[in-house]
């Protein structure tokens, strides 16, 4: 064979070649730019849902702790008015800061400011229940406490301690039922 045969065929398969693999990188390259297009849709969706649902949970979070603060408080002056806790002169003063801190906290307004936030109307007129019995228990233990004689006190507070006894069921379902709307977002 000739020498420009040689050369000829030699050029025509690099030739060959080099198209070859230029069509096949370009071709990747747009697979990869079509891909990483797909990706970042995918993943500007998933931000929005994330977002959507973060702002969506926030302020179910913040009734669930809320919830959680009004009763603690309400369970310490229940805690302190019962017979064992208002004895000794140091516990009557315990009971009566801890009854002006609860008055404080519902006074300031935070918890209501936290409901407000709220989109779910059912659970709102569940919560506001439940801030009403426990309103009228800082009432009664304010007002016994104030106005009742020692003798007379411990009869009128028990139905006050009777009413943070049963919120605490209705917190725990309430706070289950926020749990599952959380799960929902």
């Amino acid at each position: 064979m000739e020498t420009w045969a040689i050369v000829v065929i030699v050029l025509g398969t690099n030739l060959i070649t080099n198209l070859l693999t230029w069509f096949l990188t370009n071709r990747q390259l747009k697979h990869s730019a079509e891909q990483f297009k797909r990706q970042l849709e995918a993943q500007k969706e998933a931000d929005k849902r994330e977002r959507r649902r973060e702002v969506r949970s926030e302020p179910l979070v913040k009734l669930r702790d809320e919830l959680a603060r009004m009763a603690a408080k309400g369970d310490r002056v229940a805690y302190l008015a019962t017979p064992t806790g208002y004895q000794s002169k140091e516990m009557a003063e315990e009971f009566t800061q801890a009854l002006d801190d609860w008055n404080t906290y519902m006074a300031s307004g935070e918890f209501q400011q936290v409901v407000f936030m709220q989109y779910d109307v059912e659970l709102v007129g569940r919560v506001s229940e439940i801030k009403s019995e426990y309103n009228a228990a800082r009432y009664r233990f304010g007002a016994y406490w104030q106005w009742l004689s020692a003798a007379d006190r411990e009869k009128g507070l028990e139905e006050s301690i009777k009413v943070i006894v049963e919120n605490r069921v209705k917190i725990a379902e309430v706070q289950s039922e926020i749990n599952k709307l959380l799960e929902e977002l």
